[in-house]
């Protein structure tokens, strides 16, 4: 039986101890949704999990994403309708420092909302630890509800109805520099995603700013006034009373809401130490996609 969680952070963060998540009952599952309603970030600690185990969970909360966006060489090795977040190869070996694969990875260390670029975005992560660093390597989770909460009525008045383009190439090209990508590649990445800067969460009814490394411009704005906004909002929302960090132990499994938590990897001796994670996200399907705004082919 599910038990009653710990409260790491009120409303933000919970943690479950004692639970053997392959064991779920009708009942744990929807006591589960419950606290994943209330809950941003669910920590659920020593799992013994194999992938098809880890796939199976994810399932009941939603149907898992395809990484269609991931380029081929990402998930090369890695196994099926998993993504894998490491810092080896195929046979567990330390990539080499000129590696594309970890040179995307480095992304993983601005905050972000998971496949925000995609236009129909992540609902839920669920990241799964089989290895990890002796020193860093923590995720720390952004609570963006809070953030919006807090923010002040004449910001909330003046971001009320604007819309973000979110690139996949946004953090790493713009922001990275990283530019050895293929004509198909980048034509397979182009943007076509965008996404209110608030949202309301259907199941609760709360708002939220939505915020992510990827988003990249805001519609109808100047470029240059648009990227200052949305830097001014991240560093707003990533304010310490507003952030956990968790301390990684292996088979945790750590579950997070990407329409209201932006997280970001701590670094960590990516050289020398390796850190294997496996993901599986789901699809958020109530979220209704926007159409391209008609400001993008006014500016063309």
């Amino acid at each position: 039986m599910l038990p009653d969680p710990i409260i790491v952070m009120p409303d933000f963060v919970a943690r479950f101890e004692g639970w053997d998540l392959r064991g779920m009952t009708a009942e744990d599952e929807t006591r589960m949704r419950d606290h994943l309603v209330r809950y941003s970030v669910i920590v659920i600690a020593d799992q013994h999990i194999s992938d098809d185990d880890q796939i199976a969970f994810a399932e009941r909360f939603g149907p898992p994403e395809s990484y269609a966006k991931a380029p081929s060489f990402y998930k090369a090795g890695g196994p099926p309708r998993l993504l894998d977040i490491s810092n080896v190869d195929a046979e567990k070996n330390i990539l080499d420092p000129a590696d594309k694969r970890r040179l995307i990875d480095l992304g993983n260390r601005l905050w972000h909302s998971d496949s925000s670029f995609n236009p129909v975005p992540a609902h839920h992560s669920m990241l799964y630890a089989i290895e990890i660093s002796s020193k860093g390597g923590e995720t720390q989770f952004c609570d963006l509800r809070a953030a919006y909460d807090a923010l002040p009525d004449d910001w909330k008045a003046e971001i009320d109805g604007l819309v973000a383009e979110h690139w996949a190439m946004h953090a790493r090209v713009t922001l990275m520099g990283v530019t050895d990508w293929s004509p198909a590649e980048l034509e397979m990445l182009k943007p076509d995603a965008w996404h209110p800067l608030v949202r309301t969460l259907p199941d609760s009814g709360r708002k939220t700013l939505f915020l992510s490394a990827h988003a990249s411009r805001i519609i109808g704005m100047p470029v240059p006034e648009a990227r200052i906004l949305l830097h001014e909002l991240t560093d707003f929302a990533a304010q310490p009373e507003r952030i956990y960090t968790h301390h990684w132990r292996e088979r945790d499994l750590v579950i997070w809401d990407n329409r209201c938590a932006m997280h970001r990897l701590k670094r960590y001796d990516v050289a020398r130490e390796k850190r294997i994670l496996r993901r599986a996200t789901t699809v958020d399907v109530a979220y209704v996609p926007l159409e391209r705004p008609d400001e993008i082919d006014a500016a063309a």
